[in-house]
């Protein structure tokens, strides 16, 4: 387990910013994944094809260029890493 401390010099309690910070990072990453998933929805529906297919594919049989292929695959590991990082933040667990 990691922890951090944090102090302010302020006698006002820092909590509340922590709290905020958190979860504005959350709603950025969570906006970041609705969109990400939409441009995979989009190459889905024009090449009628999964990402899961479309990644197990091999690239001379798909049915486009190799352009599309790189930004296909740079939205489905955006996703990933998006989640992942999601997923981390949200088990933060503040102990104040």
């Amino acid at each position: 387990m990691n922890q951090i401390v944090l102090k302010s010099n302020d006698n006002v309690s820092i909590k509340p910013i922590v709290i905020q910070a958190l979860q504005s990072e959350q709603n950025e990453l969570k906006t970041g994944i609705l969109k990400t998933k939409a441009k995979l929805s989009a190459f889905e529906k024009k090449y009628n094809m999964s990402t899961a297919a479309f990644l197990k594919a091999t690239p001379g049989s798909l049915p486009f260029n190799e352009l599309e292929a790189v930004e296909w695959s740079g939205e489905y590991e955006t996703l990933k890493r998006l989640e992942d990082e999601l997923s981390r933040l949200m088990k933060i667990e503040l102990c104040l």
